[in-house]
C-alpha cells in the first residue's frame, strides 16, 4: 500500500506532469512539421480566382513575390488565402516554427504563365508519303491427274438359247459389220477410249476383248491482274464475263434471264502507313464455267460456276511478296467390277474382272506484290503497248516464204 501511494504522490507531482506535457507537445509539432513538408511546392490557380490553401502549423509571416500576379491574406492561424490577379509566375514565402528558413512555394497564374513557360514545340516536316499502290495477284493452278484401266469382256452364245458375258457387257456395242460369226448388235461393250484387243469367232460363237486404258493429264492456269488504287481507297475490276441464267416466273409460264458475272476478279484497298510499309486488304478471286455439276431449268442446261476466292489483309513492304492462300487437295478412286466367285479365282480370275484407278491431284497458290509507285511525267515516254510489235509486223511475200518461221514472242504484258 506504501508503494502505491508513494507512486500516486510522484505522478501528481507537478515537475512530471510539465514534463510529460512538453514531450507530448514536441512529438505532435514534429508530425505537423512532417506533413508540411509533404505538401507540394508548386500551386496553380486561374486568372481571376483565389483558393484557401490550409497548412498543418501555424503560420508565423507570409509573403508574395509580385503583388501584381497575385495577393495572399492569412485568414486564420493556419490558413491564407490566394488572389490571382492577371497571368505570370511567382513566389509565395512562408514562414512557420518548423524551421528558421522561409518556405518557398511557387506559383502558376495561367494565362501568360502557360505561354512563357512552355517552349514551341519543335516539330520536323514530315515527308509527305507516296499515295499510290499498285497490287500485282498471280493465281497459279496445277491439276495433274492419272488413270489406269484394265480388264477383259468375255460374250458367248450357245445354239439352245444359252448366253454367258462379262461384266460391263452392254448392247449393243460390237462394231457394225460383227466380229467373227457374231452378228452385230452382240452385247459385248468394247471401251471408247482405251486400246481394245478382240478376239475369238468360229464355231464356238465366243468373242472376247482385252480392254486397257492408260491415261495421264497435266493442266496449268496462271492469271495476272494488276490494279493501282489511291491509300485507303478501294478498288476492283472484273476480265472475264457473263453467262445467262434463266429465271422462271412464279407467277406466270414466263421466263426471264439474269447475268452471273465469272472470270478473274480483284477487290483491294491499300493503305500507306510509312515511306516503306504497306497494309493491304485484299479479296481476289478467280471462277470459270463448269458444265459437269450444272443443273437443268426449263430444258437449258446451266453451268455451274467453279470458284476460287481468298480475302485477308496483310502488311508488307513495297515490292515484298506474300502467299496469301494455298491449297493442295488430291483425291484417289478405285473400283473393281467382277463376277462372284470366279473373279477371285487366281490368274483365270482376270477373265471375269474388271479394275480401273484414278488419281488427281491440285495445288492452287495465290501471291500479293504490292509497289508504291508515281504517275509518269507529262513528257515522258509511255511504254509500248503489248503486241505493239506484231500489229506492225507486215513482212513481204519474199520473208514470209524464206524467213518466217511462226515463232512469235509472247506479250510481255504491262504488269511485269
Amino acid at each position: 500500500m506504501r508503494d502505491i501511494k508513494r507512486y500516486m504522490e510522484e505522478m501528481l507531482n507537478p515537475a512530471w506532469l510539465l514534463a510529460g506535457c512538453l514531450a507530448l507537445l514536441s512529438q505532435q509539432a514534429l508530425s505537423s512539421c512532417d506533413a508540411l513538408h509533404s505538401l507540394a511546392s508548386t500551386l496553380e490557380i486561374t486568372s481571376g480566382t483565389h483558393r484557401e490553401v490550409r497548412l498543418p502549423v501555424a503560420i508565423s509571416r507570409l509573403a508574395v513575390g509580385d503583388p501584381e500576379i497575385a495577393d495572399v491574406q492569412v485568414t486564420s492561424e493556419n490558413a491564407f488565402l490566394i488572389t490571382a490577379k492577371k497571368g505570370g509566375v511567382t513566389n509565395i514565402s512562408l514562414w512557420t516554427r518548423c524551421g528558421s528558413e522561409a518556405r518557398q512555394s511557387l506559383l502558376f497564374v495561367t494565362g501568360e504563365a502557360t505561354a512563357a513557360l512552355t517552349p514551341p514545340a519543335q516539330t520536323e516536316p514530315q515527308p509527305v508519303l507516296p499515295n499510290q499502290v499498285q497490287t500485282d495477284i498471280r493465281f497459279v493452278e496445277v491439276n495433274r491427274t492419272k488413270l489406269k484401266e484394265v480388264g477383259i469382256s468375255l460374250f458367248g452364245a450357245g445354239s439352245r438359247n444359252f448366253m454367258f458375258a462379262s461384266p460391263g457387257t452392254s448392247p449393243p456395242s460390237v462394231p457394225v459389220g460383227g466380229v467373227g460369226n457374231l452378228t452385230p448388235g452382240a452385247p459385248l461393250a468394247l471401251s471408247d477410249t482405251g486400246f481394245n484387243i478382240v478376239w475369238g469367232g468360229g464355231s464356238s460363237k465366243v468373242l472376247g476383248a482385252l480392254n486397257a486404258l492408260e491415261n495421264s493429264g497435266f493442266a496449268y492456269t496462271l492469271a495476272r491482274p494488276s490494279l493501282v488504287a489511291l491509300s485507303g481507297q478501294s478498288a476492283s475490276f472484273l476480265a472475264g464475263g457473263e453467262f445467262p441464267v434463266p429465271v422462271p416466273s412464279s407467277a406466270s409460264d414466263t421466263i426471264s434471264i439474269e447475268y452471273k458475272e465469272f472470270g478473274v476478279r480483284l477487290s483491294l484497298t491499300p493503305t500507306v502507313v510509312s515511306a516503306n510499309r504497306i497494309v493491304l486488304k485484299v479479296a481476289p478471286e478467280v471462277s470459270e464455267l463448269d458444265f459437269t455439276t450444272g443443273i437443268v431449268i426449263e430444258g437449258i442446261r446451266v453451268p455451274a460456276l467453279a470458284v476460287r476466292r481468298t480475302d485477308t489483309s496483310v502488311s508488307l513492304a513495297s515490292g515484298e511478296s506474300f502467299v496469301i492462300s494455298g491449297l493442295i487437295s488430291a483425291r484417289n478412286q478405285a473400283a473393281v467390277d467382277k463376277l462372284p466367285g470366279l473373279g477371285d479365282i487366281p490368274v483365270l480370275g482376270a477373265f471375269f474382272r474388271s479394275s480401273r484407278i484414278e488419281r488427281e491431284e491440285k495445288e492452287l497458290l495465290m501471291i500479293v506484290t504490292p509497289r508504291l509507285v508515281q504517275p509518269l511525267a507529262a513528257d515522258a515516254a509511255l511504254p509500248e503497248l503489248p503486241g505493239e510489235a506484231l500489229r506492225r509486223y507486215d513482212p513481204s511475200a519474199l520473208d514470209l516464204l524464206l524467213y518466217e518461221t511462226g515463232d512469235f514472242k509472247s506479250m510481255p504484258g504491262l504488269s511485269r
